[in-house]
């Protein structure tokens, strides 16, 4: 059974590190083009948040060492099960307000090529990072007070 894992870090205040994890998947889900595959993933949490993320790669690239590069992308196969880690690092503006949601739509033309849109609800997006942006400028108002009580 394959699993579906995002993690949401801050990162210095200006940074998002968004880690996606697709682990155990049955190689059958792949859609095989001959000396590439393309995987399509369309979920949908119970709390609605929203994923869709595709990737087109070269069936050399699994197995092979992760470069450190924004985004680094990592695929192994162990028998007929294919895991895959994408970890992308993101501005803060790169987060969109859409309604009740907040929004991250990115594209990346590299090797491999791939396509991610996450829709995070407000409750999911304060607990992730509202909490820590909010901590962070506390933080900095009290440097502020203090440089000027000085």
């Amino acid at each position: 059974m394959s699993t579906t894992k995002i993690n949401i870090t801050p990162i210095e205040n200006k940074y998002i590190r968004l880690i996606l994890s697709l682990e155990n998947m049955d190689k059958e889900k792949l859609e095989d083009l001959g000396d590439s595959f393309l995987v399509k993933i369309n979920k949908k949490s119970k709390s609605g948040n929203e994923l869709y993320f595709s990737i087109f790669f070269n069936k050399k690239l699994m197995n092979k060492p992760v470069k450190s590069s924004n985004p680094s992308v990592s695929i192994t196969k162990n028998k007929n099960l294919i895991s895959l880690e994408v970890t992308m690092m993101l501005e803060l503006t790169e987060i969109q307000k859409a309604g009740d949601f907040y929004l991250v739509n990115k594209e990346y033309a590299t090797t491999p090529a791939f396509e991610f849109s996450y829709k995070m609800n407000q409750a999911y997006y304060d607990k992730k990072i509202g909490q820590y942006l909010e901590s962070e400028r506390a933080e900095e108002d009290i440097e502020e007070k203090e440089n000027i009580d000085l």
